[in-house]
């Protein structure tokens, strides 16, 4: 009994361990998948990998401790770009606002030859 409980807590310990953002309610996976497309037209293949491994192509999700918002999780230190955007901050979590805003970090980083390097999934 002891053991199995053990075994329990500790798969549940793992499980939740492993999940990089708290999902919040009323995400879409399709909005998702359609603001990818939109935005990534030439990448869609890469950006969906990202995206799903930065998200879990979660448009709603938030990382643990606040600092990266969205489907790309898009840093908080990009606040003054998103605006100058015509964006508020609260429509971060809006999947095609998101990807929008990806689409001008990885332009901007493309320019100088690195591409997906700004998200820690660039690899994926």
């Amino acid at each position: 009994m002891k053991r199995t409980l053990l075994l329990t807590v500790c798969a549940l310990g793992l499980i939740v361990a492993a999940s990089a953002c708290t999902p919040i309610p009323g995400s879409s996976r399709q909005q998702a998948v359609d603001a990818i497309a939109r935005y990534f037209p030439e990448q869609r293949a890469k950006a969906e990998r990202v995206a799903t491994c930065e998200s879990t192509m979660n448009p709603a999700a938030v990382s643990p401790g606040g600092g990266n918002w969205g489907l790309f999780q898009i840093n908080t230190v990009h606040k003054p770009m998103v605006a100058r955007m015509g964006y508020s901050w609260s429509q971060i979590t809006n999947a095609y606002v998101n990807a929008k805003v990806a689409r001008v970090i990885y332009d901007d980083a493309d320019r100088r030859g690195s591409g997906w390097q700004p998200w820690s999934c660039g690899y994926a």
